[in-house]
């Protein structure tokens, strides 16, 4: 289950600070793409974030001796292969780039986004993946693992009913029925500990520190792009309770932020949305003449402040996730040999 995730870390004032002095280039002298322009950009903009963090972490321990390493480095939190360097890699970060330049990502907003080849075993594209970030209904499944982890162990029953409730819960993104469940495995308290206790490698970043408020309105409830990916690797390989059931109420919500994808395609996800983020998790499985094609994609996109116009902003964002599933999708019919 473990995995390598390759961690790059974007900040976005430095993004919008340097794109608004762009130097003027007379096309005579010197032909700059658009691509170049972007990639040199993007490149310039990770070594400032990284040498910004490890700044800021000093600052916090003046008095400690560590060191501190000025190099841009590709880090490694587990696994078993080596680090990104791939075409993909820096597509999806040029990608990325030009969603900020195009007005389609605002330069405050903060993304993370990880694609992982379950049947490989590897990571296709990995941005920002530790951070911890709004969950909102994407926590919903982790609800369901700590319900199920107690049924697992004889302490809880799993009734009709509770079929119903996480039908409505995970297909219809039912708050209430979240709340419910928190609240049969002792609290949301509870489900935060009992995740971190007994799924310590799936769970490193994750932080269930409220019920879902009335409107729907949850803004505290944490988790990362590698937590989710860590989970859904679980989710497929069979190793957590009840996993088929949890699956398979996955496997009916509707694809739509999946982006362009064959019917031949099975899609188990579960999206998020409040007027703060905008995200997706998901396992993509398709059968081709090659073997099994499966791989999980993991996009976020948070802000601080609530939007005004939320549905404009959620339609724009939702298409930026699709815009970037679907990059991964081709790569991965590519890579299988399908479609």
């Amino acid at each position: 289950m473990e995995q390598i995730i390759t961690k790059k870390h974007i900040d976005r004032k430095d993004l919008k600070e340097k794109s608004s002095h762009k130097p003027r280039i007379e096309e005579k002298k010197l032909k700059l793409t658009r691509r170049d322009f972007l990639k040199g950009i993007f490149a310039t903009t990770l070594g400032f974030a990284f040498l910004e963090k490890k700044i800021n972490d000093f600052q916090l321990k003046p008095n400690s001796s560590q060191d501190i390493d000025l190099r841009v480095t590709e880090t490694s939190i587990s696994g078993e292969k080596g680090y990104i360097n791939s075409e993909l890699q820096s597509n999806f970060e040029l990608f990325i780039a030009d969603m900020y330049f195009s007005g389609k990502l605002d330069f405050e907003e903060r993304t993370a986004w990880l694609a992982y080849d379950l049947v490989r075993k590897e990571t296709l594209i990995a941005i920002d993946p530790d951070s911890p970030m709004q969950s909102a209904s994407m926590i919903k499944p982790f609800v369901a693992l700590a319900f199920f982890h107690k049924v697992s162990k004889g302490e809880l029953e799993y009734t009709e009913q509770d079929k119903r409730y996480l039908r409505l819960m995970i297909q219809h993104s039912w708050n209430t029925a979240t709340n419910k469940f928190m609240q049969k495995v002792g609290g949301f308290n509870k489900v935060n500990e009992l995740l971190h206790d007994n799924y310590p490698d799936i769970f490193q970043y994750t932080e269930i520190v409220e019920y879902i408020p009335e409107g729907g309105l949850t803004y505290k409830n944490r988790a990362s792009a590698s937590d989710y990916n860590r989970f859904l690797t679980a989710l497929w390989n069979g190793t957590i309770p009840y996993a088929d059931e949890i699956k398979y109420f996955m496997g009916l919500a509707s694809p739509d932020r999946s982006g362009d994808i064959l019917p031949i395609t099975n899609v188990f996800h579960k999206s998020g949305t409040t007027a703060r983020m905008c995200g997706d998790m998901a396992i993509l499985e398709t059968k081709t003449e090659n073997g099994l094609c499966a791989y999980t994609f993991i996009g976020i996109i948070e802000r601080d402040e609530s939007v005004q116009a939320y549905m404009k902003w959620k339609r724009i964002r939702v298409g930026v996730i699709r815009d970037a599933s679907t990059m991964v999708y081709n790569a991965m019919k590519e890579r299988y040999g399908f479609g």
